[in-house]
């Protein structure tokens, strides 16, 4: 990797645009060190598909489609990246088996992220949204503490990964602090008893299918 960011390194500095949804794209872009979000815009709420770290790509659509840009890709840390062109990603993808099997792992993550994310989505209620998402982050990413589980992760970006505003997130937070199911703190929450959201999840999910019978 070393050899190849001499040779096509590039250096970006956070908080930088890297692209914008629907913008033409020539290259494609892997992470040699930091941090990248990617998010997409619909009716003017903005929910966040991927935070991306070292050794994740990116942009990588466009030059396969040859299309445009089908999301926002900004800079959430300072960041050293490849940048690759259509030639280059695919001269790099025949000389390196490795390279390419590794990319079609990510590949198949992306899609079962996105599996993931469209379950939660076809949530009706709020709460249900929040609960499916922060119970999913918890299974994949969650720190075990004295407390229960931590998630690291900031209310908007919460908002963002489950298309809800940031006031209604929050308000959906605030009710399941006060009702002693999560804590608070800063850019993380923890769930003091995982089963216990579950079940709330489980809750509305069958009032949702009985509708006013329960």
């Amino acid at each position: 990797m070393e050899k190849l960011y001499d040779k096509f390194g590039k250096s970006i500095p956070k908080g930088t645009v890297i692209f914008n949804e629907g913008e033409s794209g020539d290259d494609m872009f892997i992470i040699h060190e930091g941090k990248v979000k990617i998010s997409k815009k619909a009716r003017s709420i903005e929910t966040t598909l991927a935070e991306l770290s070292k050794g994740d790509f990116f942009g990588e659509m466009a030059i396969l489609e040859r299309g445009t840009r089908s999301a926002t890709a900004v800079a959430l840390t300072d960041l050293k990246v490849l940048v690759l062109d259509e030639k280059t990603f695919e001269s790099l993808l025949m000389s390196n088996p490795n390279v390419a099997l590794r990319m079609m792992k990510k590949m198949a993550e992306r899609l079962r992220s996105a599996d993931q994310r469209i379950e939660t989505l076809l949530f009706k209620d709020a709460t249900s949204k929040v609960v499916d998402m922060i119970s999913k982050i918890a299974n994949e990413k969650g720190i075990e503490s004295d407390k229960g589980m931590v998630v690291k992760i900031t209310v908007s970006d919460l908002a963002g990964r489950v298309g809800l505003d940031i006031d209604k997130t929050r308000n959906v937070l605030d009710s399941l602090v006060e009702r002693k199911f999560l804590l608070l703190g800063d850019d993380q929450l923890t769930i003091r008893n995982p089963k216990s959201l579950n079940k709330i999840l489980s809750y509305i999910e069958l009032k949702e299918q009985l509708g006013d019978i329960i």
